[in-house]
């Protein structure tokens, strides 16, 4: 019985030797990461000092040209929006580069599957999951998931599936963009299908939570929060951003509504996709913000 129970021990001090081991190899790669997405979450979370910033979803990594802002408002800008994520993820990369300097100016390009309506928030802790330890990140695991408290104990759980993206940064970065920005060059050639109305939408009480503490942080740090919706094509109704309409009412935050833009959204050449712009769409759109954020800068 004794053996049995040193056996035990044994492997289960094993266990936790390995776990360790893991988390010390995969901090290295993430720390020493050359580019791709770990170098470039790395650079938002830990270096980026941008005066402006751009949050969203692939919306928002596809339609704002960061040059641009910085060509017209004088302002340096790096955009840190990243495909399929949303409030979750970017009040955790707010919470963490605001703990380093306070951006001058953050403009949020709102996707309403990320950032309004109800979904599984669980996958949009994946950018975050490298940054636990770090102020202020923890909870936002919580309250997803209050189970995450237990299992982010584990170094085999926060890093797994990582091994293959983190060794490739490391050796061979794939990923390129021009400040954030990852432009498209192609243009739709199909007619998409109609979507129909919904009456009513189920939105997400979590994601709201954090649209709110993102407004009331930025208002602390001095940061200004532009709220903005780019065009999307052959949208004529916006009845499903009535939340955010009514948060920036309350808060007195700025929204820049093209969502249903008759610039853009009759015409397939600004497109990419029914719902991503192409390089010839985003330029137009970023020419046409920066007009309306040099008022918004000029009468703050």
């Amino acid at each position: 019985m004794k053996k049995f129970i040193s056996k035990v021990i044994l492997f289960l001090i094993g266990l936790v030797i390995l776990d360790q081991l893991v988390g010390t190899g995969a901090r290295y790669l993430v720390g020493h990461a050359k580019g791709g997405d770990t170098g470039l979450n790395n650079y938002i979370c830990n270096q980026m000092e941008e005066e402006c910033i751009i949050f969203g979803s692939s919306r928002g990594m596809h339609h704002y040209d960061p040059n641009i802002i910085t060509d017209s408002l004088d302002m340096s800008c790096w955009n840190c929006s990243l495909d399929g994520n949303g409030i979750i993820l970017m009040y955790g990369r707010y919470k963490m580069l605001s703990a380093r300097y306070t951006p001058k100016m953050l403009i949020y390009d709102v996707q309403t599957s990320f950032d309004l309506l109800e979904g599984d928030n669980h996958k949009y802790l994946g950018g975050l999951r490298y940054y636990y330890d770090c102020q202020g990140i923890d909870s936002i695991f919580w309250n997803v998931d209050k189970t995450e408290r237990f299992k982010m104990m584990s170094n085999c759980y926060r890093y797994n599936s990582q091994w293959l993206q983190l060794i490739s940064d490391n050796i061979h970065p794939l990923q390129s963009n021009d400040k954030g920005y990852k432009p498209m060059d192609k243009t739709m050639t199909y007619k998409p299908k109609k979507t129909l109305l919904k009456e009513e939408y189920k939105y997400d009480s979590l994601k709201l939570y954090y649209l709110e503490r993102l407004v009331k942080e930025c208002k602390a740090k001095g940061t200004q929060l532009v709220f903005a919706i780019s065009p999307q094509y052959a949208s004529h109704n916006d009845d499903v951003y009535k939340p955010l309409k009514e948060i920036c009412s309350r808060y007195q935050v700025p929204l820049l509504n093209h969502y249903c833009d008759k610039d853009f959204v009759d015409n397939s050449d600004y497109f990419y996709d029914s719902v991503h712009m192409n390089r010839t769409g985003a330029t137009k759109y970023t020419k046409l913000l920066v007009g309306e954020l040099r008022t918004i800068r000029n009468t703050k």
